[in-house]
């Protein structure tokens, strides 16, 4: 016999004068609505007939149930804070024309991506990426395409290949550069977050990104780059006078793993000024704050904007260029080696003779120059160029913060050691910083255990998510003395591995629902941005990238040993993993070649961002429905909003795979009660998605039914997510549709 649980709302509760529900604002909520207005016209949400107010499962057809019922949940008048509107984003990858949303032809994102994420209500994008902002600068991509220089997406974030995703990794035009995130955020009303380059980058890079993005344009704009309206005058000539919408900022994407550590990855020289010296095991998280120099030994170097192994490799021309990983170089610590054999540095090659074994260094940049065989011996073809050198001085956090402050003490920079309690212990209440960056994956321990399983341990990550960032959050009261906000600027499941039963699980409804019981969490602990990984890819790509795995990479260079068994371990996902970028299949919108389609978390966004603006309230669940494992996911996750015109929205997902769940909700109002709209988002299984040839195989259905009197009882499909409004005043207000 299957379960039921029960809604029940409490109909003194819902009075207008109980609630003050004429005295919230919901910004955004107009736009929400068009956005699915929109959808309807366009055949992606079905309208349902009107069922009737007697009871109506969740199509809105009439539907004939027990009245009895053995469960609840209870919405209670608390008013629990305001739910934040930029909880519903995305990110955005500077890399492979923004994963094949930009179309480089024309200069502009494809109309198909920007209509969805408007449909979609996006409400908040990160730039430039994850691990892609820290090896990215910023200046080389502004300005006229023709003009922009090369930028790598990944580099060597710790001196190694760290990943599989890195394997394809080379120069990439600067295509997709901050003008173009900063168009997408005006012509989809996001707002930004943007991720600053710490691990090669520096404060006074970062900080004429801040002022470059947000500075007000000047009738008397400054020669002086240190001042704002220098870089808005640059922008202004970059053809947009407006600051862009940018309030946050990360100083580093995700500090607290070795794999991220970018210069700190060296063997410690110096730790910058700090007042007590720093435990053992504190020495990487006080490099963060403080800054410093390491060194390194042997290291290979690369060419501009490619770090990969082929190339620290002579091609034999005259006047070959290489680079450090990791500049600024120390002065006097730099050793260079071709083959082994050290050669000597001078101060300029003119001088020197065909023979001789001399190369040149810029210590701010850490370019390594050879000579032409004339002045200076060419380093023989195939030979490999390695350096031993000190990196540094690098500022720390506490540098860049001050430093992008002075160009805008608007904004909030936050710090990217997330859940690290040795950062917020350094820190103390001396220093300051505006916020905290987390991401949050959920990662079952078995990845080869029966689908039905897998999805169940799926969801019970969610609930201890939640907890884990309420254990962040008090111990970031502890240490700073202050409530600091937390920023959750990716999240959903781990890009890889997946489930062994299904390869594209990160696509589907299941997916769709883990997002949807993700976010409950960050509104319940009043989380004010959440960012889902990825905002766009293209997952139905061929399976060969056997071109790449011959004698040539994609840039023409010899590919190797190591680098073609990683490239061949990449090709054995069964997709193009690296052809497209990152991700090719975790993302809220997918497409193929033009056309564009949402995938289910996509999908939940759209349906959630109702709720954003609106004043959250108490609810308790009673007999809350677990499904059958040690761990006892939640079956059932909901959460309620008021909004203006006295409006409630209830958002349920139901988690289980395979039992639909029924809940009474006994409706009453001081005054005539309106008509609640209800939206489903189902499928004909947990793991369906959208293709370029089934758009709607995972679709949202809307459907219309007069409240009445009577009791309602609704019907929560297996694995769906459901959004119901209706009206709670003395009269009944405009519908959103």
């Amino acid at each position: 016999m299957k379960t039921l649980a029960v809604l029940v709302l409490i109909a003194p509760l819902l009075g207008l004068g109980g609630l003050g529900l004429n005295t919230f604002a919901m910004p955004g909520s107009a736009r929400a609505a068009a956005a699915v207005a929109q959808r309807v016209k366009s055949g992606a949400v079905r309208s349902a007939s009107p069922g009737k107010s007697t009871g109506a499962d969740a199509t809105g057809r009439s539907a004939r149930v027990s009245p009895s019922a053995n469960g609840e949940i209870v919405i209670g008048p608390r008013h629990l804070g305001t739910i934040s509107r930029y909880l519903f984003g995305a990110n955005l990858l500077w890399a492979d024309d923004a994963e094949g949303a930009f179309n480089a032809t024309d200069g502009s994102f494809y109309p198909g991506f920007v209509r969805m994420l408007r449909s979609l209500d996006v409400t908040a994008l990160r730039y430039p990426g994850g691990t892609t902002s820290d090896n990215f600068n910023w200046e080389l991509a502004i300005g006229p395409q023709p003009d922009r220089r090369v930028n790598e997406p990944y580099g060597m974030q710790a001196a190694r290949l760290s990943s599989i995703c890195c394997v394809l990794d080379g120069p990439q035009h600067s295509t997709v550069g901050p003008d173009e995130f900063g168009w997408l955020l005006d012509h989809t009303g996001a707002v930004g977050t943007i991720t600053v380059n710490f691990a090669t980058g520096n404060a006074r890079e970062a900080a004429d990104f801040v002022a470059y993005m947000t500075a007000p344009e000047s009738a008397h704009p400054s020669s002086n780059p240190d001042e704002p309206s220098y870089w808005a005058a640059l922008r202004t000539g970059n053809g947009h006078p407006a600051p862009y919408d940018v309030p946050y900022w990360e100083v580093g994407n995700e500090q607290l793993f070795p794999g991220q550590y970018g210069w700190r990855s060296g063997r410690v020289v110096s730790i910058g000024r700090h007042r007590a010296p720093c435990p053992p095991s504190e020495v990487a998280t006080c490099l963060y704050a403080f800054g410093g120099t390491t060194s390194f030994s042997g290291q290979r170097v690369g060419t501009l904007a490619d770090e990969l192994s082929s190339a620290s490799y002579s091609t034999g021309a005259g006047d070959q260029k290489f680079y450090v990983y990791f500049p600024p170089v120390v002065p006097g610590t730099a050793e260079v080696y071709v083959d082994g054999r050290r050669w000597s540095e001078v101060d300029r090659l003119a001088g020197a003779g065909p023979r001789a074994r001399v190369y040149t260094l810029g210590q701010s940049t850490g370019a390594i120059e050879f000579g032409d065989g004339t002045h200076g011996k060419v380093p023989p073809a195939g030979a490999e160029i390695t350096a031993s050198y000190q990196s540094g001085p690098h500022g720390g956090f506490i540098e860049f913060y001050q430093a992008m402050k002075r160009m805008n003490p608007d904004i909030s920079v936050c710090e990217s050691e997330e859940s690290d309690v040795a950062f917020l212990r350094v820190m103390g209440e001396k220093y300051p910083y505006d916020c905290v960056e987390l991401h949050e994956y959920a990662s079952p321990a078995n990845f080869a255990e029966p689908l039905l399983q897998y999805e169940e341990g799926l969801m019970a990550s969610p609930a201890s998510q939640g907890a884990q960032l309420a254990g962040l959050q008090s111990k970031i009261r502890r240490c700073s003395g202050r409530n600091v906000p937390v920023l959750i600027t990716e999240y959903g499941q781990l890009v890889a591995p997946v489930p062994t039963t299904d390869p594209d699980f990160n696509l589907s409804l299941d997916e769709g629902l883990l997002v949807g019981a993700q976010l409950t969490e960050w509104i319940d602990h009043g989380v004010p941005v959440a960012e889902k990984y990825l905002a766009d890819s293209d997952p139905f790509l061929p399976a060969g990238l056997t071109r790449l795995v011959g004698t040539e990479n994609a840039f023409g260079k010899s590919v190797p040993g190591g680098d073609k068994t990683m490239i061949e371990a990449a090709l054995s996902f069964g997709k193009a993993m690296v052809e497209t970028g990152l991700s090719p299949d975790n993302a809220i919108v997918v497409h193929t070649g033009r056309q564009f389609v949402a995938e289910p978390a996509g999908e939940v966004l759209g349906l959630m961002s109702y709720l954003g603006g609106g004043e959250r309230l108490g609810l308790r669940m009673v007999h809350d429905p677990q499904m059958g494992r040690p761990e006892k996911a939640p079956e059932l996750w909901a959460i309620a909003a008021v909004s203006p015109g006295s409006r409630l929205d209830l958002v349920v997902i139901n988690a289980s795979p395979d039992r639909s769940l029924r809940e009474r909700i006994l409706v009453g109002t001081r005054g005539r009660p309106g008509r609640l709209r209800a939206y489903l988002l189902d499928g004909p299984s947990p793991v369906a998605f959208n293709t370029s040839s089934r758009p709607a195989l995972v679709r949202v259905t809307a459907s219309t039914i007069d409240l009445g009197r009577g009791d309602l009882l609704w019907r929560f499909p297996a694995h769906s997510v459901t959004l119901l409004q209706w009206q709670t005043g003395r009269s009944a207000q405009r519908q959103p549709l």
